[in-house]
């Protein structure tokens, strides 16, 4: 899938580039360099069977975390508000300790599901800063 191919995606169903949107096109960017580096080392290499499938793979994980990122703003656009834009998920766990009365283990799976969800872009953010998205 190439750039034009998701902002096709992203227009056709009304999604929004979010900032947690963002986080998984900067780790298909990564591995769109990393791709890079190793297909010029296949330029003087040719025929190395193990530097195709890195090539391969790593083109497949570029591929993977584009649509990522379309499924993030799926997930968005479907609950209502953004990860990053509407507080986090401090504001998420906050609302869930009104609504279960402080009995957090009443959250529904959806709900424990989308906290996973924020750590999980919590920790892909502060990979991002550290500049280690592609591991």
């Amino acid at each position: 899938m190439d750039y034009h191919e998701y902002k096709a995606i992203m227009k056709e169903n009304g999604y929004k580039e979010s900032k947690a949107v963002r986080l998984f096109l900067k780790r298909a960017a990564a591995f769109n360099k990393r791709k890079k580096i190793l297909m010029k080392q296949e330029e003087s290499d040719c025929g190395n069977k193990i530097l195709n499938q890195y090539i391969n793979q790593t083109e497949e994980q570029r591929w993977k975390a584009v649509w990522d990122a379309i499924d993030c703003a799926a997930i968005e656009k479907r609950q209502g508000f953004m990860f990053f834009e509407d507080g986090g998920g401090d504001k998420f766990m906050n609302t869930m300790v009104v609504q279960y009365e402080g009995d957090l283990s009443r959250m529904t799976a959806l709900e424990k599901a989308t906290y996973k969800y924020y750590e999980l872009l919590d920790e892909m953010a502060k990979r991002a800063r550290e500049g280690a998205l592609a591991s």
